[in-house]
């Protein structure tokens, strides 16, 4: 085959693999965001909602928020609120088009290292439409998985050409009587000798390591996984003849000294904001022998999930009690997969190397250092699988040279494993379109899943499902008593569903387990107010205030207390007005219940005139946002302030 027929072939190769992975991933431009993480990375986070600002960026670079340091997926969020706003379609597709790209630089970058074109198409493939995958690129708060993926392709693909430059320069000095080094195909001689080649592209793979490490840290063993290259497909060290191996396998250490340097202050960043968000699970709470046993059964469910990717769901609770026979039988896998590998590394390296990717890649995140309670998580095999992917592909592809038969047989197997592949895909992407179908999967895969039932709960009080929701929070309860959200979140249903007696007891019951939820406290003032507990919900307001000077609810509900309560002894005009000015101003005066509120603060102050221009412009600012009874409400008290009367709500009526 002559160059432009390979290169043609390679076009077509690139074109077929980011078409077909556009295409699978392609229904997300009509999701909608998750209630689960979503919030803490676009939806109720200002500092991303409000896009790129200096301000912003300096947040992104210094700030621990969600218990991470990824300053590179906070300006990734900014960036797309800035061209998009909310439309959550959009977001999504951003990923899927960076998930498509990875799928493309896989290949391209795997071809260069190993020369072999249908291998990594196919381990491409495999990688672009896998549903274990499914989680990385339908959840807009994954696309941390995506972007840092693809700064860790590009960083393979820097080494790569980095290797390279150091091999074709060894054989330099051979020529000129200098030591030996192990043969490997390499760029032009005329491009490696220009001077300090090597040194550029060393500094290549240093940078886009870092921009890895700032999209997600989890990247933290790709040093590791470089040594594994240097063995295979690189072969700058040979194990055929050890001592000599030996000889060259240190000095490869000693180069990757700067990129772990990177690592440990990428880790330390990360533990250290993980610590501050209190993720960390304590030896107590989860001693290292349940870890140890836990990491070992995650190895071998990842393995069985990648050969039968059936029940899958967002989340997995943590097995309690642990499943001893599936530890065991775990544990005999692993040990058998290491004894084979090791056996073979000489015969066949890439065993060795795609299994140590696998293993070493997902040590971050097996659970020897517990992050939240999540036993696994699907969108942790992003890049541990490529390791597999090529392991068995290698594998398969030279057992079949020894049989003539055996290259149909291939490809007939390659084919029927990447449509069921793609067919597995878009089924499992169905259940991501909205929180209440992703967690209703969940909850139809993994049983009793208390935090699956939080959110499904809060889902459906978003569509005033209100019955449906107290359902779900009273399993939660069941299941975790301790929850406070949970409790909250049944007051909340229960409050909405005219129950304000039984709300009280479970707001009572959140607020027992964590006095801080500011939410709460105000709807317990709500709930109060419903009873006539009058006294005890302006207690509940402050309370809401004094954790959170901005909570708009809490200074919007307690200046109407203060400004209309029957009982002269809860009025305060000036302090109404106090707090409905910062409301208006929080605002910025958009909101006509939060001006109706400022005018009636305004009567009750004595201020009329003050009081019938805020009225006036909330009962015009309710028509024009389609709030007809606001805006009539409005016009009524607007003709009561005009008579220099306050309005009081004993009988709807002014005082005289």
């Amino acid at each position: 085959m002559n160059r432009t027929e390979s290169a043609r072939r390679l076009i077509l190769i690139c074109l077929l693999l980011g078409a077909v992975t556009l295409a699978v991933y392609w229904p997300v431009s009509h999701y909608a965001f998750l209630n689960y993480d979503d919030q803490d990375y676009v939806t109720a986070n200002p500092h991303v909602r409000t896009g790129l600002s200096w301000a912003n960026l300096a947040w992104a670079f210094t700030t621990t928020h969600a218990g991470n340091w990824h300053p590179l997926a906070w300006i990734s969020h900014m960036l797309d609120c800035r061209l998009f706003g909310g439309n959550a379609g959009l977001h999504h597709l951003v990923n899927a088009f960076l998930h498509s790209t990875n799928t493309l630089l896989l290949f391209l970058v795997l071809r260069r290292f190993t020369g072999a074109t249908w291998r990594s198409a196919f381990v491409s493939a495999l990688f672009g439409l896998h549903p274990l995958h499914v989680e990385s690129v339908a959840w807009v708060a994954e696309r941390k998985d995506v972007l840092s993926t693809f700064f860790f392709v590009l960083t393979l693909w820097a080494y790569e050409r980095y290797a390279k430059c150091r091999i074709s320069s060894a054989r330099l000095a051979v020529q000129n009587g200098g030591p030996a080094m192990p043969r490997a195909s390499c760029p032009d001689a005329s491009t490696l000798q220009r001077f300090s080649a090597p040194t550029i592209w060393y500094l290549a793979t240093f940078v886009l390591f870092a921009l890895g490490l700032m999209s997600k840290p989890m990247l933290v063993t790709v040093p590791f996984l470089l040594l594994l290259l240097d063995l295979w497909p690189l072969r700058r060290f040979d194990l055929s003849a050890p001592k000599k191996a030996l000889g060259t396998f240190w000095p490869l250490v000693l180069e990757k000294v700067p990129l772990l340097a990177l690592s440990a202050a990428g880790g330390l960043l990360t533990f250290r904001a993980q610590q501050q968000a209190q993720y960390v699970a304590e030896l107590s709470y989860m001693p290292l022998g349940m870890r140890l046993q836990h990491a070992l059964l995650s190895y071998g469910r990842y393995l069985q999930k990648m050969l039968w990717p059936e029940g899958l769901a967002v989340y997995y609770p943590y097995p309690l009690p642990m499943p001893v026979g599936a530890v065991v039988l775990s544990t005999l896998v692993l040990v058998g997969i290491n004894v084979a590998a090791i056996l073979l590394v000489r015969r066949r390296p890439y065993i060795a190397v795609g299994w140590f990717w696998y293993l070493g890649t997902l040590v971050p995140v097996i659970g020897l250092v517990q992050v939240g309670l999540q036993a696994t998580a699907d969108r942790y095999t992003y890049i541990p699988l490529i390791g597999m992917f090529v392991a068995l592909t290698w594998a398969a592809a030279d057992l079949g040279q020894g049989f003539k038969s055996a290259k149909p047989v291939l490809l007939s197997a390659a084919a029927v494993i990447l449509a069921a592949s793609a067919w597995g895909t878009a089924v499992q992407l169905r259940y991501w379109r909205n929180s209440e179908s992703v967690f209703r999967r969940a909850l139809a895969v993994t049983g009793d899943n208390p935090l699956a039932h939080l959110n499904l709960g809060s889902a459906l009080l978003e569509q005033n499902k209100f019955e449906q929701g107290e359902y779900h929070f009273r399993e939660v309860i069941r299941l975790r008593p301790m929850v406070a959200s949970a409790h909250s979140n049944l007051g909340f249903a229960l409050l909405m569903q005219q129950k304000p007696a039984d709300a009280i007891s479970s707001f009572r019951a959140a607020l027992e387990i964590d006095r801080s939820l500011t939410r709460t406290h105000a709807l317990l003032a709500s709930a109060l107010l419903a009873v006539g507990k009058r006294d005890e919900a302006v207690t509940e307001y402050k309370a809401a205030l004094e954790l959170d000077p901005d909570w708009l609810v809490a200074l919007n509900d307690l200046a109407w207390v203060l400004a209309t309560d029957p009982e002269p002894r809860r009025r305060d005009g000036a302090q109404a007005v106090l707090l409905a000015e910062r409301l208006c101003r929080l605002t910025e005066s958009r909101d006509p219940q939060s001006i109706g509120t400022l005018a009636a603060a305004y009567a009750e102050a004595g201020r009329f005139a003050d009081a019938v221009k805020s009225a006036a412009q909330a009962a015009e600012l309710a028509e024009k946002l389609g709030q007809p009874d606001r805006a009539a409400k409005n016009r009524e008290l607007l003709e009561l302030y005009r008579k220099g009367k306050p309005y009081h709500e004993a009988d709807g009526k002014s005082d005289e």
